[in-house]
């Protein structure tokens, strides 16, 4: 029993390195892909964490990275190993704060704020390392993001006039990414960590594995004080000027980023109520993220059902699982 054990531990482990690898490779030499794949890099290092154990676990991601940096070494191009270090650590982060059994905010805030302290070490290191502040790190780091999506622009279907608007405006889109960098980071990081969940949510119990019960996410809904912090800081933004204005359009888009979540939620609710088909679902998730103005109606959904109350909240519909 224990050998046939073993044997099937020993096939996970190898496969788990293989896929891990796989995904490393597809995102890093795939530009197209890579944008949206790297959104679930932590996936397969939070599933075969979970499934192998810690120890294992650790190797797994460990020989991926180690994969990734052989392939690389025999190839013309460079790998960001501090990238996927730290999108991979998230993998790691996710499964031990499941293991708590946390509610869906507690889970998605502890991550993201073990995601981010990650990635502040990781700028002390290069501080030190280099010389530079963590500041004036970030400040090249959108730079060069910026040259490598001109670059990437340069071999897709695009036309040259719209490549060379983005030339002609390099240093006023880097100037705008960097005062909204703390909301930028701050949101990308809630919403990759928020999407694995989600995804680890589909297939753990698939796998026969153990997964935290979240309740029915399509009723979550945000405390109804909380509006008074988009209020607020949408009132700064408009009134005032300066360092103040940067740090409240910062704080506008955090707080209109966390009622994102309740509008997504209302479709989600109003998609099980009419059993709306799978596909049909991720079709229109799709649509929703690719376009602003969808995006737009989803945030203001979640802003009017303060008022409006859309999906008629109780009691027995709070208790339905999801």
């Amino acid at each position: 029993m224990k050998e046939g054990r073993s044997k099937i531990l020993h096939r996970e482990f190898i496969r788990g390195i293989a896929i891990t690898s796989f995904v490393f490779l597809a995102v890093a030499t795939t530009p197209i892909l890579g944008s949206i794949g790297l959104i679930f890099i932590p996936l397969p290092i939070l599933y075969y964490y979970s499934k192998l154990g810690r120890t294992q676990g650790l190797v797994v991601f460990f020989a991926s990275l180690l994969v990734l940096v052989i392939s690389y070494k025999f190839g013309d191009s460079k790998v960001n190993l501090p990238f996927f270090f730290l999108i991979g650590s998230l993998g790691l982060i996710l499964s031990e704060i499941l293991r708590k059994s946390y509610s869906i905010e507690k889970t998605v805030f502890h991550s993201t704020v073990a995601l981010l302290t990650l990635c502040f070490a990781v700028l002390i290191y290069y501080n030190v390392k280099t010389g530079r502040t963590p500041w004036g790190l970030i400040e090249f780091y959108v730079s060069e993001s910026i040259q490598e999506n001109i670059r990437l622009y340069s071999q897709l279907d695009i036309s040259s006039e719209q490549i060379n608007l983005i030339k002609e405006n390099a240093d006023q889109i880097r100037a705008g990414i960097i005062s909204l960098f703390p909301a930028l980071v701050l949101i990308s990081s809630s919403f990759i960590v928020w999407l694995n969940i989600l995804a680890g949510k589909l297939i753990f119990p698939k796998s026969g594995m153990w997964y935290p019960d979240f309740g029915n996410l399509a009723c979550w809904k945000v405390a109804d004080w909380m509006i008074w912090f988009v209020i607020l800081s949408g009132g700064l933004f408009l009134v005032v000027a300066g360092m103040i204005k940067i740090v409240a359009l910062n704080l506008l888009i955090v707080f209109l980023f966390i009622y994102m979540f309740q509008g997504l939620a209302i479709i989600s609710f109003f998609f099980k109520k009419k059993n709306v088909p799978e596909f049909i679902r991720i079709i229109c998730y799709f649509l929703i993220f690719g376009q602003q103005f969808l995006l737009l109606l989803v945030v203001g959904l979640g802003l009017f059902d303060i008022w409006l109350n859309f999906r008629k909240l109780d009691k027995k519909m709070k208790q339905h699982p999801a």
